[in-house]
């Protein structure tokens, strides 16, 4: 470029937006930018440097968009994807309350994320026939699909303070596997379609083009490293935490923005936002006359209090919307024939028939991805389940962590690696205990940390074998553990496929209890454990019911 700025852009500064030096002929664009909100309307807590925190919620945001669209430079609201899943909300109103809170907010793009497929066709489209903002896609053809034939378009043009703006769309094609598109909706190479968009916005003399991309960070910078036409790419999926905070509880992953040349040379920014509406992205840029990136400036937004109240209508709106909600958290989704054990004690030590029965809905949950094998680990389970009725709250006290399902494949080695990492502290109870399903395992206490797991054996078709420690095993993890969480650096280094399917594990296991109706779970010898001194027996070591259910 023949002048760059790159200006580290806090707090203040960024609610302040204080413009670029004006270069001849130049277009200043603010892009304010979410993704992966799932539903999350609600403000939710966080630990920030030791103290209990609010952060984000749909009023929040909304009070911090106006304040922006007054003073930032022709602002630009987009969301790369992922609105739908993730909170009961969604449940109720399949995404219509989220679109209400997205018109108020005024969001002009949003990215077709593969969570809005998780109902199939028709839902989407009556969340899209009733969007006053436009959904793109470049890569999504639904030109077969009748419920969406006319309602996603590759790319938008929108004018924005005098200016012709693109922003193309891209969706990962990991949806035809993790979400319920069905057969009639394809997905494409992202990069062609892409490429082509650009072109053909070019063709139109739009030279100021953005890429709204619902790949993952890790894609989108592959891909602007390919791409020729569009300098700006906003992310999402791969839920992704940008930027420099205080907090010694945040890890970001990359600088916002994070800066990757293109095949010309050019610098490309590579923005996202986190998860949740837990984070807001601001980022100025500005374009010369041919479109040409000039100077760029931003900072992501941590939503705590100090950053804007919340709206007071939307917040009474929002109580409106939260009425159903409370009323479903009651409802009955399934009935346990037994006790469904999540005592400390149990599933941190030893198999537990909730343990197994939660692993078995991971793999459920993601079976048309291939999934064999689950892990789950003990302190992820927070209480049990009595005989009796199963209620949606009841669910949510069991796994409170809104974790997500992260598909990833393992070599023997590496699954073999986590075992021992689970049975390491087992003294100690510690909350790394994996509850499994699709295997077997037997660890000795005699043995020291390390090599206490002396046999493992994979279920199959023709029944259970020895684990192979160079086969490479399709696994479905929480999203926690996969991030290396409970000592599972294993799980983090792992290079093989990883997808985070998004899929909230509480939700899953409702989905699953709901296809079972009746819960009859009992112990089925997928963990044992040698030389175990007897005064740590449970009583409930004897405690077995028939039946056992499985996968």
């Amino acid at each position: 470029m023949k002048r760059r700025e790159v200006l580290k852009a806090g707090l203040a500064a960024s609610l302040g937006l204080a413009g670029f030096s004006r270069a001849q002929g130049a277009f200043t664009l603010t892009l304010v930018h979410t993704n992966d909100t799932h539903a999350h309307l609600e403000p939710m807590e966080l630990t920030l440097s030791g103290k209990k925190t609010p952060v984000g919620g749909v009023a929040q945001r909304i009070a911090l968009f106006d304040r922006l669209r007054v003073r930032a430079k022709n602002p630009l609201f987009l969301d790369a994807g992922d609105v739908f899943q993730g909170t009961l909300y969604f449940n109720q109103y399949r995404g219509l309350a989220d679109r209400y809170f997205m018109h108020r907010a005024l969001y002009r793009v949003m990215a077709l994320g593969n969570h809005e497929f998780d109902l199939g066709p028709a839902p989407l489209a009556e969340f899209l026939k009733g969007a006053r903002f436009k959904v793109v896609s470049a890569n999504t053809d639904v030109s077969r699909e009748p419920a969406l034939k006319g309602l996603v378009a590759p790319y938008a043009v929108l004018w924005v303070g005098g200016e012709r703006v693109g922003v193309v769309g891209l969706t990962t094609p990991d949806t035809k596997e993790i979400a319920n598109p069905g057969p009639t909706v394809a997905f494409l190479d992202p990069y062609e379609s892409a490429q082509k968009a650009v072109y053909e916005l070019l063709a139109r003399g739009v030279n100021k083009i953005l890429v709204l991309s619902h790949l993952g960070y890790g894609e989108d910078l592959k891909l602007a490293r390919r791409l020729v036409g569009a300098q700006v790419i906003v992310g999402g999926h791969s839920h992704t935490l940008l930027g420099s905070f205080p907090h010694k509880e945040l890890s970001p992953l990359g600088p916002y923005p994070t800066v990757v040349k293109n095949p010309e040379g050019k610098d490309v920014l590579v923005v996202q936002a986190w998860e949740w509406g837990k984070v807001v992205g601001v980022l100025e840029v500005q374009f010369g006359p041919t479109g040409e990136l000039l100077a760029y400036k931003g900072d992501a937004l941590l939503m705590t209090p100090e950053v804007a109240p919340e709206d007071a209508l939307a917040k009474e709106a929002l109580k409106a919307f939260a009425l159903p909600v409370q009323a479903l958290f009651q409802q009955v989704i399934a009935r346990a024939k037994v006790d469904l054990v999540g005592e400390r004690a149990i599933v941190r030590r030893r198999e537990s028939n909730l343990g197994n029965l939660i692993a078995d809905g991971m793999v459920w949950k993601t079976r048309g991805a291939g999934v064999q094998i689950a892990l789950q680990n003990g302190g992820g389970i927070r209480a049990s389940i009595p005989a009796g009725p199963i209620t949606v709250g009841k669910v949510y006290e069991v796994l409170p962590f809104g974790n997500t399902l992260v598909v990833m494949d393992l070599k023997g080695r590496e699954i073999l690696a986590a075992l021992e990492n689970g049975v390491s502290q087992w003294e100690a109870q510690a909350g790394r205990f994996l509850q499994v399903s699709g295997l077997r395992y037997a660890f000795d206490l005699a043995r020291p940390a390390g090599s206490r797991v002396v046999r493992v054996e994979v279920k199959t078709e023709k029944g259970f074998v020895p684990l192979d420690l160079e086969a490479t095993y399709r696994v479905v993890v929480n999203n926690f553990i996969a991030a290396g969480g409970d000592g599972f650096e294993v799980l983090k280094n792992a290079q093989g496929y990883r997808v985070d399917t998004g899929f909230s594990d509480a939700e899953s296991f409702m989905d699953y209890l709901k296809a079972l109706g009746e819960v009859e779970a009992g112990l089925e010898g997928r963990i044992e454990v040698l030389n175990e001194p007897k005064t740590e027996r449970p009583a409930y070591w004897a405690y077995r019911v028939p039946g056992p259910v499985g996968v």
